[in-house]
């Protein structure tokens, strides 16, 4: 029997649908639904995974018939045919037929053992009864008499007097409305003699760089042409009556995308890593990765893998884009059809690999963009780069090439990925400011890391400052000033972070995410690097990073710290961290969840390839391993046993390593204090997460602003585990090291090295602070400060101890 697969953007649509239609065949057909998206607050939209799995499900030889909504539900479901395999794709026929209409139609059909063509032809004249029934004077009636539907190709001219014309929030707006509708939608620029293009290409209408004045012609041909011409008529009629507030704010002869210090001189955004920043502006730019022009000889793998990299590039977008203008463009680029129709032909017609043809058809539109006389929509060539480079990061698993500034200075960007922030030395990038983010997105957290002040969500107005205006930004309050003057520089006065050559009583060394902030800790006076986030590697592509990859880095960055250690943290990922190819379900608690070395130890074939890396690199550098997220003595023997047998596989292959390779774990877990004696007989050293071991001991998610204060390291009861902790591991004779932000604070060292602690690890910009709050105490005062905040009842009484 033929079955039915319904594409919707509604969800609640699509199912009140199919039970409509099952009731009337009295359940006696197969129908699917793919409909909606799996997002609380914006949940419709299409999804070409469901769309591929909902056809799966009810495949048979007999035939499949997907009948669909409008807009993206038609590209997403020709996309999702393309998942299927090719015997599966001449038995799935997409129908236009009306949805409601057509699945009642095509259920009662299918149920009577009609063959596919049947299904369709009966589906396809649904509407045909209710044509007949309606009176004479029905809009539909008449239409169908006076102005037959089928192919019909219609006409309108229409002045654009807005004063930007179609730049790109009405261009966006201007293709997403076109493409509600199945007619074939031209425009054409009359006034500059331009070709016809799609008008529901974004990059094709920006192309035809339609100012004020300039007169077009849109076409459309299809069924639902009229109404698609009166709509996008509309739409030209309203905006020619607004005032385009970009006209106000740039003068005519000013460079686009810039704006001068009399329009704006102070903004208000949301802070995201505190910290005053006074420097240059320098707006970030994108260097594209160097791609092989290699052949494929699998060219429907290569489309597979464009497919899943285009979902995953969208899907981050819908996440940032926060109703910024801006990102909602970059996602009409993503589905823009000839874009997408280049790449295919590409690598079907050429085999090219996916990245060559994402890469080579971009450069082609960015040329196009670069080509255009008006400064307007040439600048727009920055969007598609930035768009181009999302994806085409993905399809290679590589990371934006780092800035080399000729001095330092403050990045302005649309917004950034974690991965981008890792790159940046804090040394040249003295603070960030973006157009959308958020607070809380990962690429704040590791500006807050490195040190760097953070502001977001500033709007697209920040775009607009010219490249080498100086800025002032405070990172804790949000606030931006354009050239500020000496009252307000007083006011804000940057810290200066500089190298102390004076000794440090405990041994000091650094938290950091990549190679470019390595070589800054060494700058720093860092000994060394007590914990390496690996997560970074991993997120932010459609395959995990290779074995090869991570021994380049890995080494890169001991080849930079030498002769000092570098501990390397094995891959603590979760629920909170969005990973395409590792398919994480959402969490309600992901803090508890499936994370740290209970998910390596269930993925063996990620951790294996970690270990191998880390064990190669170990072979003539200083290397520690440390597993993040021990709960359990049980997970510690079973990655140790894991470890073993990576060994003994490269002592067979002739791959040297270390063989005293020196092994930790991270204590962040009330259980692993409690079993601190135990674990420390099967370890070398610990490393104590405060920033973890604090919300969990104070059951208080950090994340949560309600409750985030009580994960405070400076109460009593976190400072007891830390003291036991390190007692037990001192019976046992191996050293402990805190990694947390605490370790950080230079109010917080004395107490730390006071309570036994041998090491802190602490970002790099604190290291002069640090090491300043150590040289004031004596061991005898530090352990006085020590024994004093065990006895204490709050964090809040404790620091006062402190300052007292």
């Amino acid at each position: 029997m033929v079955a039915i697969v319904l594409v919707s953007h509604s969800a609640k649509l699509a199912e009140g649908v199919a039970e409509l239609a099952q009731q009337m065949v009295q359940n006696n057909v197969t129908i699917a639904v793919a409909a909606g998206i799996d997002d609380p607050e914006n949940p419709l939209g299409t999804d070409v995974l469901k769309i591929q799995a909902a056809i799966e499900s009810v495949y048979t030889e007999a035939g499949v018939i997907v009948l669909m909504d409008l807009g993206s539900a038609i590209p997403s479901t020709e996309m999702a045919v393309e998942f299927l395999t090719p015997e599966q794709q001449q038995n799935v026929k997409l129908c236009e037929a009306p949805l409601v209409e057509g699945t009642i139609a095509a259920a009662v059909q299918a149920s009577i053992g009609a063959d596919i063509q049947q299904v369709l032809t009966e589906a396809c004249s649904a509407l045909t009864p209710k044509i007949s029934q309606l009176s004479a004077t029905s809009t539909l009636t008449q239409i169908s008499e006076n102005k037959p539907l089928n192919l019909e190709t219609q006409t309108v001219e229409i002045t654009v007097q807005n004063d930007s014309g179609l730049h790109a929030r009405p261009a966006a707006q201007f293709v997403s409305k076109a493409a509600q509708f199945t007619a074939e939608i031209t425009v054409k620029n009359i006034t500059k003699n331009s070709l016809e293009v799609n008008a529901k290409s974004i990059n094709q209408v920006m192309g035809l760089a339609i100012r004020q004045g300039d007169k077009i012609a849109i076409v459309a041909t299809g069924e639902d042409a009229e109404p698609a011409l009166q709509t996008l008529q509309e739409f030209i009629h309203k905006l020619n009556q607004e005032i385009s507030a970009e006209s106000i704010s740039i003068p005519q002869k000013s460079t686009p995308q810039q704006i001068s210090v009399e329009n704006f001189d102070y903004f208000q955004g949301v802070p995201a890593s505190p910290g005053i920043a006074v420097g240059k502006v320098v707006h970030y730019q994108i260097t594209f990765p160097e791609v092989k022009n290699n052949q494929t000889e699998n060219p429907e793998e290569e489309w597979k893998k464009l497919q899943t990299s285009l979902q995953t590039a969208q899907q981050d977008l819908q996440n940032i884009q926060a109703g910024s203008e801006i990102f909602q463009a970059h996602l009409l680029f993503l589905e823009d059809p000839e874009l997408i129709q280049q790449t295919q032909t590409l690598i079907f017609e050429q085999n090219s690999t996916a990245a060559w043809a994402w890469k080579t058809t971009i450069e082609s539109i960015i040329s196009t963009y670069q080509a255009l006389e008006d400064p307007y929509f040439r600048a727009r060539s920055v969007d598609v780069q930035d768009i181009g480079m999302r994806v085409l990061q993905l399809l290679t698993g590589s990371s934006r090439v780092s800035l080399n500034l000729s001095e330092p200075g403050i990045l302005i960007a649309s917004d950034l990925t974690p991965s981008e922030v890792a790159q940046f030395n804090p040394n040249q990038v003295l603070g960030i400011c973006t157009v959308a983010g958020s607070a809380t997105a990962h690429s704040a957290l590791i500006a807050n890391l490195l040190g760097i002040p953070m502001i977001v969500n500033l709007g697209e107005k920040l775009t607009k400052i010219v490249s080498g205006t100086e800025v002032a930004l405070n990172g804790t309050t949000g606030e931006i000033w354009l050239e500020p003057d000496e009252v307000k520089r007083q006011e804000l006065q940057p810290t200066v972070f500089a190298r102390l050559d004076i000794p440090s009583p405990i041994l000091l060394r650094a938290n950091i995410l990549g190679v470019a902030d390595a070589k800054f800790a060494i700058d720093c006076g860092a000994m060394g690097v007590g914990l390496l986030r690996t997560e970074l590697l991993y997120l932010e592509r459609s395959t995990p990073p290779t074995e090869e990859e991570q021994v380049e880095i890995y080494q890169a960055i001991a080849n930079t710290l030498s002769p000092h250690p570098l501990t390397i943290r094995t891959l603590d990922i979760g629920g909170d961290k969005p990973v395409p190819y590792l398919n994480l379900e959402p969490e309600a608690n992901p803090f508890l969840g499936w994370r740290g070395i209970r998910q390596s130890l269930e993925t063996l074939d990620l951790f294996k390839t970690q270990l191998r890396a880390i064990l190669r690199v170990s072979a003539n550098s200083n290397i520690k391993l440390m597993f993040p997220m021990v709960a359990s003595v049980t997970e510690v023997r079973a990655a140790k046993r894991l470890l073993s047998e990576l060994k003994t596989e490269l002592k067979t292959d002739n791959i040297p390593f270390d063989k005293q390779l020196k092994i930790g774990i991270m204590i962040e877990v009330p259980s692993a204090v409690l079993m601190a004696d135990q674990l420390a007989r099967e370890v070398d050293f610990f490393s104590i997460g405060t920033n973890d071991l604090s919300q969990y001991i104070m059951a208080a998610d950090r994340t949560n602003s309600q409750v985030s204060h009580l994960a405070d390291a400076f109460e009593p009861a976190v400072l007891r585990a830390i003291e036991y902790t390190i007692k037990q591991a001192h019976c046992q004779g191996i050293s402990v090291s805190i990694c947390g932000q605490f370790a950080s604070l230079p109010e917080a060292a004395p107490l730390l090295w006071g309570l036994g602690v041998d090491e802190l690890s602490v970002n790099p910009k604190a290291l002069a602070a640090v090491q300043t709050s150590l040289s004031q105490f004596s061991l005898a005062q530090a352990q006085e400060i020590a024994i004093t905040a065990l006895q204490l009842d709050s964090a809040q009484s404790v620091k006062d101890a402190i300052q007292r």
